[in-house]
């Protein structure tokens, strides 16, 4: 009777085959590591830049602009025109050199100058006495004692003409019983007839009513 023995592979051959069986499984294991995303060089990793916050712009320092301030002009108080009310002073020369003027307020707007007439010594009128000088020019004369003395006259419109009315203070204390005239120039815009004139002399502080 003849018995078969059965080949047995080379051992050889089964070594060869085992290798390539974990050379496989190896690679296999790395490339699903490599897909995973686990593996692989670290510098491959995205750099993320820090953050960081703009510094302010300087702000540039204002300087404060300066506002003009108007200052009015001041009234003028002259002898050269006479406007609603408003005071025209008028130093008057005497014969005694006393320090007298006088303050003029004309409501008419018709007074456009006044001035000082040249009075001589002693008096020669009583009361407040108008004049003409000429068409638009009316002298006024009254007496005063001789002594520094501030007057005002107001020059306004009554009935249908017009009306002067001078206040002239008495004296504070002892003074000579002597008079002394005064005058005063005025001048008009329009023709004025000394007789159309009421004059009125009040002697003390009183003020028209």
């Amino acid at each position: 009777m003849t018995t078969r023995v059965q080949d047995r592979p080379n051992r050889s051959t089964q070594i060869t085959l085992i290798a390539s069986i974990v050379a496989g499984v190896t690679l296999a294991a790395a490339v699903a590591f490599t897909a995973s995303g686990r593996g692989g060089n670290r510098n491959d990793d995205p750099v993320v830049a820090p953050i960081v916050n703009p510094s302010p712009s300087p702000t540039r320092p204002t300087t404060p602009v300066p506002v003009p301030v108007e200052t009015p002009a001041p009234t003028p108080v002259s002898g050269d025109g006479g406007s609603d009310a408003m005071p025209i002073k008028v130093d008057l020369e005497n014969a005694t050199g006393a320090d007298v003027h006088v303050d003029i307020a004309d409501t008419t707007g018709l007074l456009v100058d006044a001035r000082s007439g040249t009075p001589g010594e002693g008096m020669s009128v009583e009361g407040l006495v108008a004049e003409n000088i000429d068409a638009t020019t009316l002298k006024l004369t009254w007496v005063d004692f001789p002594i520094d003395n501030a007057l005002a006259l107001y020059i306004d419109e009554h009935e249908g003409g017009m009306r002067f009315l001078l206040v002239q203070p008495e004296p504070s204390g002892p003074t000579d019983a002597m008079g002394f005239d005064r005058e005063l120039i005025l001048s008009f815009s329009e023709p004025i007839s000394a007789e159309d004139v009421d004059t009125l002399l009040v002697e003390g502080l009183d003020t028209p009513g």
